[in-house]
């Protein structure tokens, strides 16, 4: 279920052993020697051990942990919520044989095998794409980066709704690329899953200054000139006779400084379908999607060096409740994106009661 409160995401998906972190302060208030340092070179020998190895190898993956505490999320009578999450254990296979494209991938985070892509590309003509399988509907840029490049531990929200790889995005894909511009046009099965409707959806970016803004969130990496990339997308489920979504986004980097704001627009329809998809509890209609225009604005600046990352992140729900979600936090980078200790705090304000929580992430690749 992907749950309307953002902050209750820091719940576990399955229990695991406690990771040790030494964050904590010494008794006489100043943090201790073995902190950071610590913290520092145990993570440093684990992005060695874990190094990807040379390039064209079609096998790769990632583990993403979060440890999360928060006063506002009770578990039972007995507590509040503290406890470690394995948020993703994914594995990859990429192939490519000659003018096609497969890619298959796997999570196994909840302790069994579930399916995320399942897809073959095959080339057109030059510039010109068709992908049929399992995958990602087009529609925001930050939905389409993997979990192990994210700024924050957490996604926006709009972002989590199409991350989604089940059968419900099953179809084909048409994708056009002539830089600046990309066109993707997808039909996929949607909500209603197998049956005679479907979730058609188009996007289109548009690199409006430099070659574009890559696979990650943040600056880091970053090119020294301004790159601009834009992007609009629709999206109509046919399972709701109101279930259009019209999306915008646009990603700015400059030096070392990154800022994003996407925003979407969303049909009446659209509350009632994720309550079919178990999206939101039947008890928490107030929190559906429907008749709302959300929006994220997120900003953060990599100190140089290049080995931390400060940023921060407002979104706007637009829902009956009127929540709104800041979140602040702050990246340490061992070998870029695919070592790094995330950060976080979040506070979310609405008319009933506000809630916060903080959580450390730690993501390794290989």
């Amino acid at each position: 279920m992907l749950s309307f409160l953002p902050l209750a995401a820091f719940l576990p998906l399955i229990s695991n052993d406690p990771v040790k972190v030494p964050l904590g302060p010494s008794p006489g208030g100043a943090p201790e020697d073995s902190g950071w340092d610590s913290l520092d070179g145990t993570v440093a020998a684990l992005a060695s051990t874990l190094a990807s190895g040379a390039e064209g190898e079609s096998l790769w993956g990632f583990v993403k942990s979060t440890y999360g505490v928060s006063g506002d999320l009770p578990v039972d009578a007995e507590g509040d919520y503290g406890a470690v999450a394995i948020d993703a254990a994914r594995l990859y296979f990429d192939e490519s044989l000659g003018g096609t494209t497969l890619r298959l991938s796997t999570d196994l985070a909840t302790g069994s095998a579930s399916l995320l892509d399942a897809w073959a590309r095959f080339s057109v003509t030059e510039g010109a794409n068709l992908q049929v399988g399992q995958f990602r509907t087009p529609f925001l840029r930050t939905a389409n980066i993997e979990a192990n490049r994210n700024l924050f531990i957490l996604p926006t929200r709009n972002s989590l709704f199409y991350r989604v790889r089940d059968s419900s995005r099953q179809g084909a894909m048409l994708s056009i690329d002539h830089e600046p511009m990309r066109l993707d046009m997808a039909a996929q099965n949607g909500f209603d899953q197998t049956m005679d409707n479907y979730l058609i959806s188009s996007r289109v970016e548009l690199n409006l200054v430099g070659e574009g803004l890559g696979d990650a969130e943040g600056a880091l990496g970053a090119s020294a000139e301004p790159r601009v990339t834009a992007g609009i997308a629709y999206s109509n489920d046919e399972a709701g006779d109101e279930g259009v979504a019209i999306a915008s986004d646009i990603a700015v980097t400059m030096s070392r400084f990154y800022v994003q704001i996407e925003t979407v627009s969303y049909e009446a329809d659209y509350t009632a379908l994720d309550l079919a998809a178990g999206h939101i509890l039947p008890t928490e209609p107030e929190a559906g999607r429907g008749d709302t225009t959300p929006i994220s604005v997120t900003c953060s600046h990599v100190i140089p060096g290049d080995k931390w990352e400060v940023g921060a992140r407002y979104e706007h729900f637009d829902d009956v409740l009127g929540r709104e979600l800041l979140t602040v936090g702050f990246n340490r980078y061992y070998q870029g994106h695919d070592a790094k200790v995330q950060v976080n705090f979040s506070t979310e304000n609405s008319s009933g009661d506000d809630a916060d929580a903080f959580g450390i992430g730690l993501t390794l690749s290989f």
